[in-house]
């Protein structure tokens, strides 16, 4: 293979993993460091990555990417994440995605009970379409990169007025860690050194973010954190095959995936079994974990496979949100009879032949 081919492979490869557009990934490869092309975090950057990815990439929301991200940039000490313009709840109505983020990620002090959002986050500065964040203390740097049209200022003024009105003193501005935080971390050591222990892990997940896109065959995604343990349910409607092999061996891939090894596993998969119409939800369970740990803490994949877990309409409401047309042709095509009987589909068939589409 010749030079420029290995490079266009590389960079080929990249984008699978990170969801940057091509010449960005190809720039990036021709300069990096092929050997490690998915740089490892710092310690403090990827305790703010790992917070801020868990925080983004709860359920109850639809995206036009897995998590509303549609891509990352990252070094060993900064990231960039590159947000979707909107989100939408499961009653239909739609969100500025960067609001939404906001909603999650902003510290404020509920007196008495705890501190919401990230603990020690603080906003660096905004340029442009930028939101820069830290913790307090400093030593990492992520950048919230939103659609044109987003208003960080605005939105921060509006969040930081709703927590002054309620009584809740907003913390994101404070140059140090307060002692509300301080008195949270005092609170609950248990679910504060559980979480230091999965920072790498999301951190890592994060500038992975795209395998969720390019190599998993689900519609639906959404995550938690239960003790020591990351946990993903990823749905895959009936009709297409559940191919999680290729996930696992895109995310444990030796050169770009994370340092990861199966610790124990329970397939369901039955490759004769057809699901039809049945209304069965088959789930396989896989727990990862570092080489280095004994099986303690690292990640829950749950790989669930049937008819669409949600109400019909999904593929419609992501066509609204700006999903790409091949992954939906991919993940839910117009021939599924979850999409295909949904009466969402139905009206919009009904108004394409009406207009005379096909």
């Amino acid at each position: 293979m010749t030079s420029g081919g290995r490079l266009i492979k590389l960079a080929r490869t990249r984008q699978l993993y990170t969801g940057e557009p091509f010449h960005v990934a190809k720039e990036t490869v021709r300069g990096g460091n092929n050997r490690s092309p998915l740089p490892v975090a710092s310690v403090r950057q990827a305790r703010l990555e790992a917070e801020t990815f868990a925080k983004l990439c709860g359920g109850g929301q639809w995206w036009a990417h897995p998590f509303g991200i549609a891509s990352v940039q990252a070094e060993a000490k900064s990231a960039v994440v590159y947000l979707d313009s909107h989100t939408t709840f499961r009653s239909g109505d739609p969100y500025p995605r960067s609001a939404h983020a906001l909603d999650d990620l902003l510290p404020g002090a509920e007196l008495g009970v705890q501190v919401n959002g990230i603990v020690g986050l603080r906003v660096a500065g905004i340029e442009g379409p930028d939101l820069h964040l830290t913790l307090a203390g400093g030593e990492c740097h992520l950048i919230l990169r939103g659609t044109a049209g987003t208003d960080w200022a605005e939105e921060l003024d509006e969040r930081w007025h709703r927590l002054e009105k309620a009584g809740s003193p907003p913390l994101w501005q404070e140059p140090q860690l307060t002692s509300h935080e301080e008195t949270h971390i005092r609170d609950y050591p248990r679910v504060w050194r559980a979480h230091r222990g999965l920072d790498w892990l999301g951190s890592a997940l994060l500038r992975r973010i795209a395998v969720f896109h390019t190599s998993s065959t689900a519609y639906s995604s959404r995550s938690w954190i239960h003790d020591d343990e990351w946990i993903f349910e990823l749905d895959t409607v009936r009709g297409i095959k559940l191919d999680h092999d290729a996930f696992l061996s895109r995310l444990m891939d030796p050169l770009w995936g994370i340092p990861l090894r199966i610790h124990s596993q329970h397939c369901s998969c039955d490759p004769d079994h057809q699901l039809g119409h049945s209304t069965y939800t088959l789930q396989c369970t896989y727990h990862l974990a570092h080489p280095d740990t004994n099986g303690r803490g690292g990640l829950q994949l749950r790989f669930r496979h049937g008819p669409g877990a949600y109400s019909g309409g999904t593929r419609s409401t992501l066509e609204r949100l700006g999903s790409p047309a091949k992954w939906l042709d991919r993940v839910l095509p117009k021939s599924s009879p979850d999409v295909s009987s949904s009466p969402d589909h139905e009206r919009t068939s009904r108004s394409s032949r009406e207009e005379g589409g096909s």
